[in-house]
């Protein structure tokens, strides 16, 4: 498309949409994991100005390996991993925001050392009471895999109380899987520094996740456009009505669409160019 086509569409109403990956943009139970309509709503949106970023709980080449077959070209402007970590896309490949993926690793660095005690003692009461797996990995020092949502239920609990007198100290819990982190660094902050970098106010964003993790960034304060599939997490959906967000019908890519439409996000995307 050439830059006066592009220039002479109407330009979109939201400036970042930012969208949870598993549960949320991508299904890997559904044919094809991440509908077509959607990925073509997603291009209009990018083609009138609008930045995407995929916010995950995944690192990036586990991102990649799901996303990129699937994606159809459509490339995320950023990438958003591991709650903490920020790529961006340059035409060819991401790359990292070497300031920003510094600036977070020295405030992990410093916490887990800081707490190392601590931590030990959380990793070695998951390995004497539970069954799930507990390893360590470059991002926690301690990292979970529960063998069910009832026992990382448990262990959710569990920590809380262990760590409750360290305020900084925060259990990032997805599905049945769980790290440390520092407790300012999620995935509402790193969508932050996105519209930070591109003078985005939460009027002009989208936000849209489905599970634990994603509940910092379902915040107006970072977007003041909340979306939630109907396969979220209760919590997710409680968060979502409280904060005024839209609640699907539909489930994961589907119901981003669903909700993009319903919020009139796409009217502008949809109109043909030359009429």
């Amino acid at each position: 498309m050439t830059k006066i086509l592009q220039d002479a569409m109407p330009h979109s109403p939201i400036r970042l949409l930012c969208t949870d990956f598993d549960g949320t943009l991508f299904d890997h139970l559904s044919q094809p994991c991440i509908p077509k309509p959607l990925l073509e709503a997603i291009q209009r949106l990018q083609q009138r100005g609008c930045l995407w970023m995929v916010n995950t709980g995944r690192d990036k080449s586990y991102l990649l390996e799901s996303l990129l077959p699937h994606c159809a070209d459509v490339y995320p402007d950023y990438l958003g991993t591991v709650e903490r970590e920020l790529f961006h896309w340059n035409g060819h490949e991401y790359r990292q925001d070497a300031e920003w993926n510094r600036s977070v690793q020295t405030i992990h660095d410093d916490l887990f050392k800081t707490h190392e005690t601590l931590i030990t003692k959380v990793g070695q009461w998951i390995r004497t009471n539970f069954s799930a797996q507990v390893y360590e990995d470059p991002f926690s020092p301690v990292c979970l895999i529960a063998s069910s949502q009832e026992e990382a239920e448990i262990i959710h609990e569990g920590v809380a109380r262990i760590t409750a007198e360290v305020d900084q100290l925060a259990w990032v819990r997805n599905d049945v899987y769980a790290r440390f982190a520092h407790v300012s660094i999620h995935k509402g902050s790193v969508m932050r520094e996105v519209a930070r970098k591109h003078a985005i106010g939460p009027h002009a964003m989208v936000a849209a996740g489905d599970h634990f993790n994603d509940l910092p960034m379902l915040d107006r304060r970072y977007a003041e456009h909340l979306i939630v599939p109907s396969n979220s997490m209760p919590e997710v959906i409680e968060k979502a009505r409280r904060e005024g967000g839209y609640v699907a019908n539909s489930q994961a890519g589907q119901g981003l669409l669903e909700g993009l439409t319903q919020l009139g996000m796409l009217e502008a995307a949809m109109k043909d160019p030359n009429s």
